[in-house]
């Protein structure tokens, strides 16, 4: 089982008692991630983090039935995400196989959570570039943001983490 490390404000939101974290059976091993239910521009957004990679994505404008259905969002959006910087499908599919059952626990990095501070204060500067969330381009958005450099991945950008991740499938 695969989990997904969330925030208190979102684990209070889902209402789902988190488990236990355990050793995991991988298959890609691109590990668990991280989540938290962020405001921007007066909408509640999701941001998801890879804990091995940093690389993020974010979900903007959700609503109650898209918390409800958070496993269904996470990979919906990791797929689109991944499609989006060109993985080919057979890199895809093996990711969505590892996926395939996820739990939901309380952070254990407070590194990572670090990094998904900068992370959203990143995508802020961005839509308020944009000037608002209706006039961005979200895939756009998520593919700016993993090219930023980041410090808690020895400096490189966290897209080139991830295809170093996903170059042995």
């Amino acid at each position: 089982m695969r989990l997904i490390h969330c925030t208190q404000k979102l684990l209070k939101e889902l209402g789902n008692p988190p488990v236990q974290p355990s050793t995991p059976v991988t298959v890609t091993d691109l590990g668990n991630w991280y989540a938290n239910l962020i405001r921007i521009d007066r909408k509640k957004c999701l941001l998801f983090t890879s804990e091995k990679t940093l690389y993020s994505f974010l979900i903007p404008g959700v609503k109650k039935e898209n918390l409800k259905n958070i496993q269904d969002e996470f990979l919906i959006n990791l797929n689109l995400n991944l499609q989006a910087e060109s993985f080919s499908i057979g890199v895809i599919n093996k990711v969505m196989q590892e996926y395939q059952e996820i739990g939901f626990a309380k952070t254990a990095s407070k590194h990572i959570l670090g990094a998904m501070t900068q992370i959203s204060f990143e995508y802020e500067v961005l839509i308020q570039m944009k000037e608002g969330l209706e006039n961005v381009k979200v895939l756009d958005m998520n593919r700016d943001i993993n090219r930023i450099i980041l410090r808690g991945i020895k400096y490189l950008h966290p897209i080139e983490a991830m295809r170093d991740l996903l170059s042995n499938l």
